[in-house]
């Protein structure tokens, strides 16, 4: 690997990281600031994606543009001395910070950035030393350019937007405030005021500052600017000619004669706000060196603080450090969404609702006391025809899509419920089912086939006609999501494809395309929700639904051949007509008789795919095409295999053990890379496929085409254990860290999206991966679950897991702290059994085949379990 750490929390240290193109996240608990940094101080400070305080940076700026830098220059007798280049660095990492340490021949450098974790401000410190034995003069000016305006503006009227810019000039630095917000759609009078605010050691402010690019370039440019090379004199009061241009954070600081071994610092404060005052509120709480360094001191408590809920010690310094960065990212999808980092230029922030869910699956096992309020704001963006808004902003509001694209993701009803079960289970609060929660209603009806014209209802929501805003059940929500795709079929009595699933890149095959391995997954969900309804029946024997979903509980109401697509896409069509308005009305539907009519769906579900999509090569077709043609198995004289397809017919269980064993055999010989270790995400298929998706354009071995997507493997290795395969389980899930820690991955410790044909890891932090890997970590490897608000233990461990002799972990559950022990067995084995588990010297019996540990048995407020393998 690149990086070393150098302790237990997971700070680490990377050698000449110009070698690398890396980049780290900076934020604050609220995200109302994000940050990017690379070890050459490149990357940009925003808000959103309309208002940036430098230049926007995409992963290529990082290392070809000087204008995305916060640069600091110091020039001596002899040299001009640039901070964004390279001199023997040292990069160090840290929950949440950048340090980078350098050598020239005369000073030893460090530069710090971090943000407070309770500020929208970044803070930059530089400290110099002087190496020699001899004084050493300096003159020091930082640049930092000031964007001050909407990412979209880069290239559109880039000098026009400009000509807005208003710049003051303060004792300590320069603020922006462009008079207007320009969009030819409608301009708007501007509020957001952009700054950078630097000091000295004391509080000492620079002597003047060269406030736009022009001044600071005089007849030189970024690579000669004449401010540094000729010295020319700095302002320290506002010329007319400074509004409207490009303008910049120039600080020109006090020429400064450093003594052999003398320090000095300098500091920068970036930032930006709506309110007129907060700059200055800003400066005053982070204007001396004392102050930074508390609040730096406490902004790394504040992020340990949120890994703590979940602790892992496997005796092994690297794997535990790279699992605190793995454990921080659904914290930081959270805050970023699927943007504001280099990678993820494409997103427009908020996050996706695949992401919702997911990030909620890594966010329920670090902290669940406050994921009931957000899992129940979520629920809020499905509508009733069974598909959802695909964006929820920050604010927690839904938008149809982020690029006003009139489409539909098939998957999409598949992951609230599976986030559902893991609260259900490690809560037990079945009560949530009975919550009732809005329905989201635009434009867009019979999963985006219809488009009504004209004005809707501005807060989205569904109403009926007379009878106002309607609200249903969390369980009416997500019988939604699966009885309307139920029956949602095309001519191979398969759920369609429709825009795409999962795999964002099977985008072409809207018409006809069908999803068999999403099917997988609605077939067993529809089987798993019984489980709980089961459980529900304590509370109540029937619920409260909505009459015209009867239609679609046919085994209730008036039943249809489930061998015939056709009558299953009439039945669909009769209730979209029924619930496009709306009556509102309410009927009572016994639970036992629900129960049925899920588990008849189910069967028929499972029974069909499982028949019809097994191929004879040992493994399943996961998808029909825009010709309706299959897409896997021999075909074209090759082999066409998607990991997605195996991955969901073994995780829903429709899979036979039988077939599991034959799908790994086919994993292993057709997707595993023999020479990096990992599982493709499909074969080559050897052809631009227009009739399936974009993904096929990618070169082999990017993106959706063939890349190792960590995202999949996390899952295969899921299904894997839940098929009792534990070897082949732990093969999988260790694939992952293996290739995120080779030379070849290039990147720090985390879970990138994906790892291309070379090993290289792209795409960090912002990855659903995380959760997976964590819940998959803990569930299945660890075997810590949770049953209905009571703790399962069902390890499923092998020699290798183990570094040493035993592995630990914390858990907070049910606002009580659980400490784990799991001691390995003596005998060599290939699969370890549970001796015995001992809670507080008391041993637990083991209790149809599980070892399961009541919340009432966990009295204290610190609770230790004993696990003895054999």
């Amino acid at each position: 690997m690149i990086y070393e750490f150098i302790d237990d929390q997971g700070t680490f240290r990377v050698k000449s990281p110009h070698r690398y193109n890396l980049y780290f996240p900076l934020t604050n608990k609220y995200g109302s600031l994000f940050c990017s940094i690379s070890p050459n101080l490149s990357g940009d400070i925003k808000k959103d994606n309309d208002h940036f305080l430098t230049p926007p940076a995409s992963i290529e700026d990082l290392r070809s543009s000087l204008l995305c830098r916060r640069d600091f220059f110091i020039k001596t007798n002899n040299e001009i001395i640039r901070l964004s280049s390279s001199y023997d660095d040292i990069l160090e990492v840290g929950f949440l910070y950048q340090k980078v340490i350098k050598k020239t021949k005369t000073l030893k450098i460090e530069v710090l950035n971090f943000v407070p974790y309770n500020l929208a401000a970044e803070v930059m410190r530089v400290r110099i030393k002087n190496n020699t034995h001899k004084p050493l003069k300096i003159i020091p000016t930082s640049f930092i350019p000031i964007y001050a305006r909407s990412e979209k503006n880069l290239r559109d009227h880039r000098h026009v937007s400009s000509l807005l810019n208003r710049i003051h000039l303060d004792k300590y630095g320069i603020l922006v405030k462009p008079s207007m917000v320009f969009d030819e759609k409608g301009h708007t009078l501007n509020k957001t005021q952009y700054f950078v605010l630097g000091f000295e050691s004391d509080k000492i402010a620079p002597i003047g500052q060269y406030p736009s690019l022009d001044y600071f370039y005089g007849e030189g440019d970024l690579c000669s600017p004449q401010a540094i090379t000729k010295d020319l004199p700095p302002l320290n009061k506002k010329l007319p000619c400074l509004d409207g241009k490009e303008s910049c954070a120039a600080l020109r600081f006090k020429e400064a004669v450093l003594k052999p071994g003398q320090e000095k610092e300098y500091f920068f404060v970036m930032g930006l706000s709506d309110d007129p005052k907060e700059p200055k509120k800003i400066f005053s709480r982070l204007d001396s060196p004392k102050k930074i360094n508390d609040i730096f001191l406490k902004t790394s408590k504040y992020w340990l603080g949120v890994l703590s809920a979940l602790e892992f010690d496997f005796k092994d310094k690297n794997f535990n450090g790279w699992l605190l960065w793995v454990k921080l990212q659904p914290a930081l999808r959270k805050l970023f969404g699927c943007s504001f980092l280099p990678h993820f230029d494409y997103g427009k922030g908020g996050r996706g609702w695949r992401d919702l869910w997911q990030d909620a699956l890594g966010l329920l096992l670090l902290d669940n006391a406050r994921v009931r309020e957000f899992l129940l704001n979520n629920f809020k963006g499905i509508r009733v025809d069974g598909s959802n808004a695909t964006i929820i902003t920050k604010e927690g509001s839904f938008i149809s899509d982020r690029n006003r694209i009139n489409r539909v993701w098939m998957d999409h009803g598949v992951w609230p419920y599976l986030t559902l079960r893991l609260y259900l289970n490690k809560t037990g609060d079945l009560d949530i089912f009975l919550k009732e929660a809005t329905y989201f209603s635009d434009h867009q009806f019979s999963r985006a086939k219809e488009i009504i014209p004209g004005p809707t209802q501005k807060d989205y929501l569904l109403r009926s006609p007379g009878k106002g805003i309607y609200q249903g059940s969390i369980l009416e929500h997500i019988l939604v999501q699966h009885l309307v795709q139920f029956f949602n079929v095309g001519s191979h009595n398969i759920i369609r494809l429709e825009n795409a699933d999962w795999n964002d890149g099977l985008d072409m095959a809207a018409e006809n395309g069908e999803s068999v391995a999403f099917s997988f997954m609605y077939a067993h969900n529809l089987k798993d929700i019984c489980i709980f309804l089961e459980a529900l029946k304590k509370k109540t024997n029937s619920v409260w639904l909505f009459e015209e979903l009867i239609l679609l509980l046919d085994r209730i109401g008036r039943p249809i051949n489930y061998n015939n697509y056709k009558e299953k896409q009439t039945r669909l069509g009769e209730y979209f007509s029924r619930v496009k308005n709306m009556g509102g009305k309410k009927t009572r539907v016994n639970i036992d008789s629900l129960i049925s009519d899920l588990k008849n769906k189910s069967a028929h579900l499972s029974s069909w795919l499982s028949k019809k999509e097994w191929l004879a090569l040992g493994f399943f077709n996961g998808y029909y095409d825009n010709s309706a043609e299959r897409s896997e198995g021999r075909i074209k004289g090759g082999v066409r295999m998607m990991l997605t397809s195996q991955v969901l017919a073994l995780m829903s269980r429709v899979a036979s053990k039988e077939q599991a064993k034959k799908v790994w055999k086919a994993i292993k010989k057709h997707l595993m890379d023999k020479k990096l270790g990992g599982f493709r995400l499909n074969t080559d298929f050897g052809q631009v496929y227009m009739d399936l998706g974009r993904a096929f354009g990618f070169v082999y071995g990017d993106k959706e085409n063939g890349a190792f997507f960590n995202h999949m493997v996390v899952m295969l290795s899921n299904a894997l254990y839940k098929q009792g395969l534990v070897e082949e389980g732990f093969e999988a899930i260790n694939s992952i860290y293996n290739m995120a820690i080779r030379d070849e991955a290039r990147i720090g410790p985390v879970i990138p999206e994906y790892f291309n044909g070379q090993g290289r890891g792209l795409y960090s932090y912002l990855t659903g991966s995380a959760s997976w890997y964590i819940y998959t970590l803990l569930e299945e490897v660890l075997g810590v679950r949770f049953i209905l608000g009571d703790l399962c233990i069902d390890p499923k461990l092998i020699p290798a897991n183990f570094f040493k002799q035993s592995i630990d972990l914390k858990l907070n559950f049910h606002n009580k702290i659980v400490r784990i022990t799991l001691i390995k067995g003596a005998a060599k084995k290939k699969v370890y059994q549970v001796k015995e588990v001992i809670v507080e010297g008391e041993k637990i019996p083991l209790n149809c085949g599980l070892y399961l540990i009541k919340k009432e048995a966990l009295k204290k407020k610190i609770n230790n379990i004993t696990v003895y393998l054999k």
